[in-house]
């Protein structure tokens, strides 16, 4: 019984952490802008994820289990889990908006779900190949260093500027 307790325990602070950064984002984001804020935490969870790969990899156990999950939350509520979800909205010019966000947000739940349903099958390639579900988080990890690659040469900063201006700065010169 102790064992789940302490699994219940531990989901519970890994949840509280990603709700704690995802109320510090929402004051973050209008100060800080958007772009900023997506390399910051692209950069940050490629590198907790290569160190979470690691922690599995040399099969670490205790409480580090817990706080390389729990750091993985970090920029994920900072700015990965919400910012596309914000972003949707601005990026489009008006006369297609609406169905750009339709199907920007299918896409995205299409991914997400995918992910949900491949990330069994990632784990257990990795322990069939690498003997622990290091590989899973590796693959996590360049999957970071491209979206820190997307955001440095494609994301545009929409801070502070109106919806106008954006689609604006999509015309060719």
């Amino acid at each position: 019984m102790l064992e789940r307790q302490a699994a219940i325990l531990q989901f519970a602070v890994t949840y509280l952490a990603m709700a704690l950064m995802t109320v510090a984002s929402m004051g973050l984001i209008d100060r800080v802008g958007r772009r900023p804020l997506w390399m910051v935490a692209s950069v940050l969870m490629a590198a907790i994820t290569a160190v979470t790969g690691a922690v599995f990899h040399f099969q670490v156990r205790g409480p580090m289990v817990l706080l390389v999950l729990v750091l993985c939350t970090v920029p994920h509520g900072l700015a990965l889990g919400g910012l596309p979800w914000l972003m949707m909205s601005e990026l489009f010019p008006t006369r297609i908006r609406a169905q750009a966000v339709a199907v920007t947000t299918t896409f995205l739940w299409v991914v997400i779900y995918t992910c949900g349903q491949f990330f069994p099958m990632l784990i257990g390639w990795s322990e069939q190949h690498l003997g622990s579900p290091a590989g899973a988080f590796w693959v996590f990890t360049l999957v970071c260093v491209w979206a820190t690659l997307f955001g440095w040469r494609l994301l545009p900063e929409t801070k502070g500027r109106t919806l106008e201006e954006i689609a604006g700065s999509w015309r060719k010169p």
